[in-house]
């Protein structure tokens, strides 16, 4: 989101400016050095609950904060579900008292909890919920209750609207080739020459969206999506995991190794989402196939 910023100001001359919270400024610039003379773009040290905005008016607000790490999570699972709450809400408050007048809140399409194939893609008033009691089930329902609770603080007098983003699987040009996602890591294990390993059974089933279209996605949801409104950000393109690695290897080179069988009767976790809303009420579709993305990613690492 930030290049995005950088990009339009280099190619069109608009005036956006940017204030940016970051747990620790040092790590962002080093992953980012052109943000150390970047003057439109002011980075203020914090995390979700500490952090003092600088004076001044804010037209927009953008909450991206991501959890800590997994351990974490796993160690304090009520920690991190009152952080991400009582965050939540921190974010809308500071930008309310700036004078925001919309803010978008990235969430998750596993607030709608588990599904399994067979299974429809998940549309954004889906019943599911999140019903167990691992690090992940916590976090999903802790999403959940920051949509419910951002809803209720959205409806007070002279309050910013708010717009939610579901996200489900992404790619693309940043994505870690050595954490917890497959796409990732199949890239990462290709691009040192294979094998490609898939620790499951490869039956799982998921979507990727192309970072650049979900910048486009996430700005045209901050700017016109309807206030109060949940919309799912992902692609609808279905693929299983064990397909997923057989492209990346057929594509960039190597070898697959699927660890473990499939279970007689099994039903394979689903995570597909439904864009009827985005694309009827704002238009949005996907640009990027998946092929093309899984190159691009490995040529912008490999850059």
């Amino acid at each position: 989101m930030l290049e995005s910023v950088r990009h339009a100001r280099s190619r069109t001359g608009v005036d956006v400016r940017v204030v940016a919270p970051a747990r620790n400024p040092a790590s962002l610039r080093a992953r980012l050095p052109w943000t150390k003379d970047a003057p439109w773009l002011e980075v203020i040290p914090g995390d979700i609950h500490h952090f003092a905005m600088p004076p001044g008016a804010i037209d927009l607000a953008i909450h991206a904060a991501n959890t800590a790490s997994p351990g974490e999570i796993a160690d304090d699972p009520n920690g991190i579900a009152r952080m991400v709450v009582e965050g939540s809400t921190r974010v809308f408050a500071a930008g309310a008292a700036g004078g925001a007048r919309r803010v978008l809140q990235l969430s998750s399409g596993s607030v709608c909890g588990a599904h399994f194939a067979p299974s429809k893609p998940i549309a954004e008033d889906d019943p599911g919920e999140p019903q167990g009691d691992g690090p992940a089930d916590r976090l999903a329902r802790a999403k959940r209750e920051a949509e419910q609770a951002l809803l209720l603080a959205a409806g007070q007098p002279d309050a910013p609207a708010i717009v939610f983003a579901r996200g489900f699987a992404l790619c693309g040009p940043w994505l870690p080739l050595d954490s917890a996602f497959a796409f990732g890591n199949f890239l990462g294990a290709a691009m040192r020459g294979g094998p490609v390993i898939v620790s499951g059974d490869g039956t799982p089933v998921r979507s990727y969206l192309y970072s650049g279209d979900m910048v486009v996605w996430l700005w045209t949801l901050l700017l016109k999506g309807a206030a109060g409104r949940v919309y799912n950000v992902g692609s609808a393109h279905a693929v299983t995991i064990g397909e997923l690695a057989h492209r990346v290897a057929a594509l960039l080179g190597g070898s697959v190794e699927i660890a473990a069988v499939p279970s007689p009767g099994a039903r394979a976790h689903w995570h597909v989402p439904d864009l009827s809303r985005v694309r009827a009420e704002l238009g949005l579709e996907e640009t990027m196939p998946l092929n093309d993305a899984i190159v691009r990613t490995a040529r912008w690492w490999a850059s």
